[in-house]
């Protein structure tokens, strides 16, 4: 049955608008990184929540390619935003540490992940996660980077559903047929570091049948990852006292 997406972003709308309310909040955050995921909350946030919303392009050497991307996601969508360029912080916390490339890469959301919360506390706003369901059930994403956040309004969309959405609300076709990478190095690509693609992750979390091994691969993921989607664990359930 084919998906009502005006419906599915009206539902988005409406929760975010609730989750403001409930939480007392004024607005919210997120981050633009040129890719599709954060071009979609930047359409929404633009559509629906246009003076309560804030868009941060993190700078931490970026491409080129994804700093344009970026800006023209940005500008497009006249969304209000600010531009930080984090690369003499990133060079000062890792002046000292042993050098590792993937410790890197992390540290780089992590530390984008920290300066969201900094802007939302300045403005009284919550921080707006932008993973997808492919990402999280595959655990594709950083504990305690991009997965920091308060709220992820597009949890529950798979990477065509994200797509299809973007269409609707104008996103620019360079950013919805761009290959989706983490940007965290030069030629990244998302489906190489999975090594299944997202129309099959699609697939599986739509309940469609999929190659055997495309399907253990995502398991794989999955149950790798099981720690990214926890709290930190402790000795009791978190909250209750040992006697």
């Amino acid at each position: 049955m084919k998906k009502d997406y005006i419906k599915i972003i009206n539902i988005i709308a409406n929760w975010i608008n609730g989750v403001l309310e409930e939480s007392k909040t004024k607005g919210f955050v997120f981050g633009v990184s040129g890719g599709i995921d954060s071009a979609l909350i930047c359409a929404i946030a633009s559509k629906f929540f246009k003076d309560k919303s804030l868009a941060l392009r993190l700078d931490i050497y970026n491409s080129t390619k994804d700093v344009n991307d970026a800006n023209l996601v940005i500008n497009h969508f006249k969304i209000n935003s600010v531009n930080k360029n984090l690369e003499q912080t990133f060079n000062a916390i890792i002046k000292d540490l042993p050098d590792n490339k993937l410790a890197k890469m992390n540290l780089k959301s992590r530390l984008r992940m920290v300066t969201l919360y900094y802007y939302a506390q300045v403005y009284n706003y919550l921080v707006c996660g932008t993973s997808n369901a492919d990402e999280i059930y595959t655990g594709y994403f950083t504990k305690f980077g991009d997965s920091g956040s308060d709220f992820i309004p597009l949890a529950n969309l798979t990477k065509n559903d994200v797509r299809e959405c973007a269409k609707l609300l104008g996103v620019p076709n360079q950013i919805i047929f761009k290959d989706p990478s983490a940007g965290l190095f030069e030629n990244q690509k998302d489906e190489d570091d999975l090594k299944v693609t997202y129309e099959m992750i699609d697939n599986f979390l739509e309940k469609k049948e999929i190659p055997k091994n495309d399907y253990e691969r995502i398991e794989y993921l999955h149950r790798i990852s099981e720690h990214k989607r926890n709290l930190p664990k402790s000795i009791l359930k978190l909250g209750e006292i040992i006697k």
